[in-house]
């Protein structure tokens, strides 16, 4: 019962580092208590057990707020978190299960693999529909802007095999109170503080190549916005948000996702000329989220969460979201079982995107994605290689008013601009709108459940990244390195 104790305290403690709490530094040692347990355990059945009740509360501590929904009611939301919890936790049970096979194979010492495990871990579990990179133990460290430059090379996955790292010395520190062990924690701990004083870019000053950009945040609550007959009211406050001062012009203006329920670019017929006139006379163009339908036969349409670029006489490109929410804006498997499409979760059941597009504007490329697709470094990556000098993000977080989802979603836009070295836009319907440089300042930021606006001007970037170039390399070697030590294991024990 104890040691269920420290492991239950061990995850609560950890997800409390997570944002955006300014906690952190909890990581550092928080996961001691976890390695005990699992390197205490013998049997399948405990280091199962132990992986559960260490994920379970882990993930509870950081996403317990998918019981908040507003867009459905309590029942809904509480299952919704509780399933999003259970759903988040295999991830923590792969860790575990991983290390007691590995364990049975390589010996006593199997436990210096941890880090090596989760990073494997956590890496396979960014692929496929049911992908969330939210829960990632490098989160926690965010706040801390210098420690995690070296993204640039091993993205998020080389933050977490750090944190992996302290604890595992941490424990060792706790086994054998010696010298040598607090002597390697103090170095593996400053290692990357070093490292990142030296690769952080100077601050880049505003040159001729920058672009004025208008970030709108309209904060129009989840209720008005379903409104029957809102269309009108709230294209008019976007309007005035954008253009009500006389000297603004010649500028990007940028809209959140779905600013209007209706179909703009469909059957928005008068309220697309009045925007359309508006971006005329300033001589701007206009990046909005928008839902759009196209016709797929002569009865059925396919509907989509999307991104278009308006101009003053056109609309000139429209992407469509790829990476859509389970259960929040499809049902899985639909596509092989499309009655599954007529259960009713609150879901919009939009179609998945499949073209990496991206918007032109002053002969710079801008790289445009929908809300949570902001959290997957691989897409972002995409958008990037096909030549994305910007990246921006249309974000609605208004299904959640209080925190601490919208801080939690606002501030992994932090590791994209070190990723990638490019400045990020990201404009949320309630907030947190922001823009971030490429060394990973918040420049702007606005305020939560409040209408604003971000004027400013940005300098894009084309140079790539080793982490663009080369991408999850450094999750790979773990990978690689794990099946070697396998491998080895096993041959060891055939002899």
């Amino acid at each position: 019962m104890p040691q269920l104790i420290m492991i239950i305290l061990s995850a609560i403690l950890t997800g409390l580092a997570q944002q955006p709490l300014g906690l952190g530094w909890l990581a550092w040692f928080s996961l001691i208590p976890f390695i005990i347990g699992i390197q205490n355990v013998c049997s399948f059945k405990d280091h199962l057990k132990l992986g559960f009740m260490w994920g379970f509360f882990y993930n509870l501590t950081i996403i317990f707020w998918i019981a908040q929904n507003l867009g459905t009611n309590l029942t809904i939301g509480i299952i919704s978190m509780f399933s999003a919890v259970i759903l988040f936790s295999i991830n923590t049970i792969l860790i575990v299960l991983a290390y007691y096979f590995i364990k049975r194979r390589v010996g006593q010492f199997s436990y210096l693999l941890l880090p090596f495990i989760w990073v494997s871990i956590e890496f396979i579990r960014s692929f496929g529909a049911l992908a969330n990179p939210w829960i990632s133990l490098a989160n926690t460290q965010i706040d801390f802007l210098t420690l995690i430059q070296i993204a640039e090379y091993t993205g998020i996955y080389g933050i977490s095999f750090w944190i992996i790292l302290l604890n595992l010395l941490g424990y060792e520190w706790y086994c054998d109170k010696n010298k040598k062990s607090a002597f390697s924690w103090l170095t593996i701990f400053c290692l990357p503080w070093i490292t990142g004083l030296i690769i952080m870019p100077v601050n880049t000053t505003i040159s001729q190549d920058s672009i004025d950009v208008t970030i709108v945040q309209p904060n129009v609550h989840l209720s008005e916005k379903r409104r029957q007959g809102a269309t009108p009211q709230n294209i008019n406050n976007l309007l005035k948000l954008s253009f009500s001062d006389n000297y603004v012009k010649d500028r990007l203006v940028i809209w959140p996702e779905t600013s209007t329920m209706s179909y703009l670019l469909q059957n928005g017929g008068r309220y697309l000329t009045q925007i359309q006139r508006l971006l005329g006379i300033t001589n701007s163009e206009l990046l909005t989220g928008l839902p759009v339908y196209k016709k797929d036969s002569d009865t059925q349409y396919l509907y989509y969460n999307s991104i278009a670029h308006i101009k003053a006489d056109t609309v000139e490109n429209v992407y469509d979201k790829i990476h859509l929410v389970p259960m929040g804006e499809y049902i899985p498997l639909s596509s092989i079982f499309p009655s599954l499409k007529k259960l009713n979760l609150g879901q919009a059941n939009f179609e998945h995107g499949d073209e990496y597009t991206l918007f032109d504007y002053n002969g710079h490329k801008f790289g445009g994605m929908v809300c949570l697709e902001s959290t997957f470094p691989q897409l972002n990556r995409k958008f990037v290689l096909e030549g994305a000098e910007v990246l921006f993000y249309v974000v609605n977080d208004g299904w959640y008013e209080n925190p601490p989802e919208p801080q939690q979603h606002a501030r992994q836009t932090v590791f994209r601009a070190i990723e990638f070295r490019r400045p990020i836009l990201r404009c949320a319907n309630t907030g947190i709108s922001q823009i971030v440089d490429a060394s990973g300042n918040i420049r702007h930021q606005t305020h939560l459940n409040q209408a604003d606006v971000i004027q400013a001007s940005i300098v894009p970037n084309s140079e790539l990244t080793f982490y663009t170039k080369f991408g999850d390399i450094f999750a790979w070697l773990n990978i690689l390195i794990i099946l070697v030590f396998l491998g080895r294991g096993t041959s060891q024990k055939n002899e």
